[in-house]
């Protein structure tokens, strides 16, 4: 947050000093709730001031968050499979892929929402020592291939994330790999309009306060710019390992959790 003076007169590092609100407590909390049991937050940060000479106001930054319960699952399948020769590891591969992708569509998972995301084929060596013209070095000698496939796959019925998991597996065995679980919303739209006003009042009530510490009469909003358009972010991150691990227990447990959905709006406000 900045102070501006739109007259000439000075102001000294001692004075700007005393401006810094070093010790201010959050000035704006509130919260409502969705009907479908979100809860919508505003947060407030510490500010800073300084001295804008091209337009006199006060600047401040407001925060308005949801969380909500994702309604969307994304996997991240792959089959991997090492044979001596390419062409015997690139079919074995398929198979396991076509039979991973098979179970998962008669749990649910529609084609549209099935897409590759990568494939590779790449060679694997191993080392050895060997004895050419009498000096003794290290000899590149071809092993074999690796064939590697990973798709992903939108979950929209969330509770069923670790049965398609443990059916993923129990398909592809252990050619398959399970590279990880995100969450998200399909629509956070509905969310925007709440985040927004909560913003606006988290930076409201920001310029208001600074206002009363710096005994000047706030007047009215002079510019507001959205930074970004609603983020979405999960307040932690999941490694489910590889499928050997998973198969190892009676089921795979999936937690979705919540999601933070984030607007920030920068506002500057004059002074009468």
């Amino acid at each position: 947050m900045s102070l501006a003076c739109s007259n000439n007169d000075s102001i000294t590092d001692e004075n700007v000093a005393r401006l810094e609100p070093t010790a201010l407590s959050p000035v704006y909390a509130s919260s409502s709730t969705f009907a479908d049991g979100g809860t919508v937050k505003g947060v407030a940060n510490s500010e800073s001031l300084s001295v804008n000479e091209v337009q006199g106001g006060i600047r401040v930054s407001g925060t308005g968050t949801v969380s909500v319960e994702p309604d969307v699952a994304v996997l991240e399948i792959g089959v991997e499979v090492f044979a001596g020769k390419v062409s015997k590891a690139r079919s074995e591969a398929s198979i396991a892929m076509d039979l991973v992708i098979s179970t998962i569509k008669k749990l649910g998972v529609e084609e549209k929402d099935i897409q590759t995301t990568s494939f590779t084929i790449y060679p694997r060596y191993d080392y050895k020592e060997a004895t050419i013209n009498g000096n003794r070095i290290n000899t590149q000698v071809l092993t074999g291939y690796t064939v590697s496939n990973t798709v992903k796959a939108k979950v929209f019925e969330v509770d069923k994330v670790g049965e398609i998991i443990d059916s993923a597996v129990e398909a592809g065995r252990d050619y398959v790999r399970i590279n990880g679980v995100d969450f998200t919303i399909d629509d956070p739209n509905p969310y925007k309009t709440t985040i927004r006003k909560i913003a606006v009042e988290d930076a409201v009530n920001k310029a208001q306060e600074y206002a009363l510490l710096t005994n000047v009469e706030l007047g009215p909003i002079i510019s507001l710019d959205e930074m970004g358009s609603g983020s979405i972010q999960s307040p932690y991150e999941a490694d489910y390992g590889m499928s050997r691990m998973m198969a190892a227990a009676p089921a795979t447990s999936i937690n979705s959790g919540q999601l933070d959905i984030s607007l920030t709006v920068s506002t500057l406000f004059a002074i009468k």
